[in-house]
């Protein structure tokens, strides 16, 4: 055999020990790209939607709350699973 070809051979052997700790540390598995939870804000001004928003953390779902406060518009907040 030539040096090239054990070169390769020696590379690919390191990445198949590499990919196998990965999966053994579960680091190759895409971790869900949706939160599990997340708030639908609706702000209405006399019964008048005036804007909806989806927050998906509890921060985001906070600052809505204060900017429809801050307006005078009522609000609700519907929390999804």
């Amino acid at each position: 055999m030539d040096h090239h070809h054990n070169y390769m051979l020696a590379l690919f052997e390191s990445f198949q020990q590499h990919q196998d700790q990965l999966e053994a540390t579960n680091l190759l598995k895409l971790k869900t790209m949706e939160p599990a939870t997340r708030y639908y804000v609706e702000a209405k001004l006399n019964d008048r939607l005036e804007w909806t928003e989806w927050a998906y953390t509890e921060h985001e779902r906070d600052q809505l709350v204060k900017d429809a406060k801050d307006c005078g518009f009522s609000y609700t907040v519907q929390e999804y699973e």
